[in-house]
């Protein structure tokens, strides 16, 4: 199902705003792009560029670690690109392009929702997965409180998110509209405020080349793309952050001022 609100009502951040989507899909709801095409996939072989190869790696980490779950929901789902690889999953995201996008791509649900008001009743997941959502957000604390709510006791998150001690949010163009990047120690206290307690963490790769960024040709270069895979390898420092929690509703965090 897919519901259809006016065009623009739940854009909060003006930032967001300033990215077409239709700069990625087509008026059909297609993907426009070779790289956002091999990042709906597993197989990190296939990737001919350092961004695809990102995803498909941070995709396959998040499978991974869905794989016992039995109703999750993926907040910021996008076009599809991990809602693809969970099966039994709802998607929800501010943008109709590409909800209406994502179900060309797979079989799950989308919704036109904000995070602050997710349309489910309490306890509807055992899993939520938010990848390259909460740096975006203006008020991160909200939208937990809602993950709170619709996430099972002893549910599980898997939250992905850049790394403020390697990016320095400076990486990412204004356009993309990261309004505030966290530390893992950052991290680790603002999940601890909501009850989830850490089981682990892990990372992807290297920085790669921003699509809104000058450079960004270099990216699906062939010998610049060996060079990166190698440097992946050998260095390890990795651009992000990707957490598996566990939550423990042992107070209302819903009702909390």
């Amino acid at each position: 199902m897919t519901f259809a609100f006016k065009r623009g009502t739940l854009m909060k951040n003006p930032s967001r705003e300033k990215m077409d989507p239709f700069e990625i899909v087509t008026s059909d709801f297609r993907l426009r792009f070779r790289r956002d095409l091999e990042e709906l996939q597993t197989d990190l072989a296939k990737a001919t560029s350092a961004n695809a190869y990102c995803w498909i790696k941070k995709g396959n980490i998040t499978k991974a670690l869905a794989v016992d779950s039995k109703r999750s929901l993926d907040i910021g789902c996008g076009w599809g690109r991990e809602l693809n690889l969970l099966p039994n999953s709802v998607g929800i995201d501010i943008c109709l392009p590409f909800l209406r996008t994502a179900k060309n791509y797979t079989n799950n649900d989308v919704v036109l929702a904000t995070i602050d008001f997710l349309p489910f009743r309490e306890d509807a997941f055992d899993l939520i997965v938010m990848s390259e959502v909460i740096e975006h957000l203006e008020n991160a604390q909200n939208a937990m409180k809602e993950a709170f709510r619709v996430l099972q006791n002893k549910g599980k998150l898997i939250l992905q998110t850049p790394n403020k001690q390697i990016t320095k949010q400076k990486v990412v163009a204004e356009k993309y509209g990261h309004v505030h990047e966290f530390s893992l120690k950052e991290l680790f206290r603002f999940l601890s405020d909501f009850n989830f307690q850490v089981m682990g963490w892990l990372s992807s790769t290297i920085p790669y080349i921003p699509s809104s960024s000058r450079l960004a040709m270099l990216d699906g270069n062939v010998v610049f793309f060996k060079i990166w895979k190698l440097l992946d390898k050998l260095c390890p420092l990795k651009w992000d952050i990707i957490i598996f929690a566990q939550l423990f509703k042992t107070r209302n965090i819903v009702n909390e001022s």
